[in-house]
């Protein structure tokens, strides 16, 4: 249920942000963003990493993955300053894989998610591989 809320949450902010004459724009970013939470939660769960706690498919969370992860891509994407300072740039980066960090760990405390091999460091790495090649993909 906690998935579910944070995907339809998230999926409402991503509608208000993007309107739907964008949608169309943005929609590649949507799917490729799944494709890479998908890939990843499944390397994740194939080596042990981690486990969801709730309805799974083949261990994957379907809300966070399908969900969660396309929205947060869009809005990512959307969102992005339209600064020419690279430094704007990194930070606004850097700010969403602490953000989604965070929100991992918010995750694991509330026994959502369970830590085998995994840890907030190695969160961080990977949201800023995930955001990163949103960015690269776009």
């Amino acid at each position: 249920m906690a998935f579910l809320s944070c995907a339809l949450i998230i999926s409402l902010v991503l509608t208000v942000f993007v309107f739907h004459k964008d949608f169309k724009e943005y929609y590649p970013t949507l799917i490729f963003s799944a494709l890479v939470a998908v890939i990843s939660d499944l390397f994740g769960i194939v080596s042990n990493q981690w486990i969801y706690h709730g309805p799974t498919v083949g261990g994957l969370s379907l809300w966070s993955v399908l969900g969660i992860a396309p929205a947060e891509g869009g809005l990512f994407i959307r969102l992005f300053p339209k600064s020419e300072n690279r430094l704007i740039k990194a930070g606004y980066w850097v700010g969403w894989a602490l953000l989604n960090t965070f929100g991992e760990w918010f995750f694991v405390q509330a026994g959502w998610i369970e830590y085998i091999k995994w840890n907030s460091w190695r969160a961080f790495l990977y949201y800023l591989f995930f955001f990163g090649a949103v960015w690269f993909q776009e």
